[in-house]
C-alpha cells in the first residue's frame, strides 16, 4: 500500500494535503499511483477554460489548473499550467505548474503523455535547480520510467532507462523521504531484468537447444546484477542448461548449489529431484 495526496491546495505559502492509502497497481503502463509518499500541487474544486487576465502571477490559470488535477481532468490541467508557463514568465507559481504539468501527463498513462511528463519534470530541474522539491521531480522522472516498464518477455529499454534515473536520484538524494522507495524501486528494476535473463536462457535451453548461449547468458546476468533477489531462479536455469546440454557433473554441481546456498528457494525441491534422477534414482 502506498500514500497520496488525493486532494490539495495551497495555501499561506504552502501545500496542504489529505492523503489517502491507495494500492500499487500490478501493471504500471496506463495506471496511476505508481509511487509513495510523493508531493503534487493539486487543489479541491472544480474547473474551467483557461482564462487570461492582466494579472502578471497568472493567479486564475494556476487555480484552473489546480481544480482540473482535483477533478482528475488532466487534459484541461495540462491547457492551463501549459498557458501560465507559456504568458506568464514573472508568475510565483512557474515551479508548481511543472510540477502539476508534470503530473497530469503522469495520470494519462499513455506513452506520449509519459514522455511529456519526463519533459515536465525535466524542465523542473532544469529551471528550478535549488528548488525544496527537486528531490520528488527527480523521482518522479524515475518513476516515469517505471510506468512505462513491460513485462520480462518484452524489450527492456525502458526498464534500463528507470534504472539510470533511479540511480541518479539514489546518489543525490539520500537523506528523501523519497530514498527508500526509490530504493525499492531499483531493485524491482533489477530482477526485472534478471527475469527476463533468464527466461531467454530458457528458451535457449530448450526450444533452441543451444546450451552454451543459455549458459553464457545466466553467468552475464549474476555478473551484472548481483543484487537481485532471483540468484536461485538463474542458478537452476544454469543447471537445467548443463543437464539438456548433457553435462551431468555440471548440472548436479550447480543444482547442490541452489539446495546449499538458497534453502528457502522454492525450487530447491525440484533441484533434489533432478539430482536423485541424475544419480540413477
Amino acid at each position: 500500500m502506498q500514500l497520496i495526496p488525493k486532494c490539495s491546495r495551497w495555501a499561506g505559502g504552502a501545500w496542504i494535503s489529505q492523503w489517502v492509502t491507495v494500492a500499487r497497481p500490478v501493471e504500471k503502463v496506463g495506471l496511476v499511483g505508481a509511487f509513495s509518499l510523493v508531493f503534487f500541487a493539486t487543489a479541491c474544486a472544480g474547473g474551467a477554460a483557461p482564462l487570461l487576465t492582466a494579472d502578471p502571477t497568472g493567479t486564475v490559470l494556476f487555480e484552473q489548473g489546480q481544480d482540473a488535477l482535483v477533478d482528475e481532468d488532466w487534459r484541461d490541467a495540462v491547457t492551463a499550467f501549459d498557458t501560465l508557463l507559456r504568458n506568464y514568465p514573472s508568475s510565483p507559481f512557474l515551479a508548481e505548474a511543472r510540477l502539476g504539468m508534470g503530473r497530469a501527463h503522469f495520470e494519462q498513462g499513455r506513452v506520449d503523455s509519459l514522455l511529456m511528463a519526463i519533459d515536465a519534470f525535466q524542465a523542473f530541474l532544469t529551471y528550478h535547480p535549488s528548488h525544496k522539491d527537486v528531490d520528488f521531480a527527480q523521482y518522479m522522472v524515475a518513476m516515469t520510467y517505471v510506468a512505462q516498464m513491460r513485462t520480462a518477455d518484452r524489450d527492456q529499454e525502458p526498464t534500463r532507462r528507470a534504472i539510470e534515473a533511479l540511480d541518479l536520484f539514489i546518489a543525490s538524494h539520500s537523506i528523501s523521504n523519497l530514498y527508500p522507495s526509490a530504493v525499492e524501486e531499483r531493485l524491482e528494476a533489477i530482477d526485472l531484468l534478471a527475469r527476463h535473463e533468464f527466461e531467454v536462457a530458457r528458451w535457449q535451453s530448450g526450444r533452441d537447444r543451444d546450451w552454451d548461449a543459455a549458459i553464457d547468458r545466466v553467468a552475464w546476468a549474476l555478473e551484472h546484477y548481483p543484487e537481485t533477489t532471483l540468484r536461485c531462479e538463474l542458478y537452476y536455469t544454469m543447471a537445467e542448461a548443463y543437464k539438456r546440454g548433457e553435462q551431468m557433473e555440471d548440472a548436479i554441481r550447480y543444482y547442490e548449489y541452489v539446495i546449499s546456498e538458497y534453502p528457502d528457494c522454492e525450487l530447491v525441491e525440484d533441484a533434489q529431484k533432478e539430482i536423485r534422477d541424475l544419480n540413477g534414482g
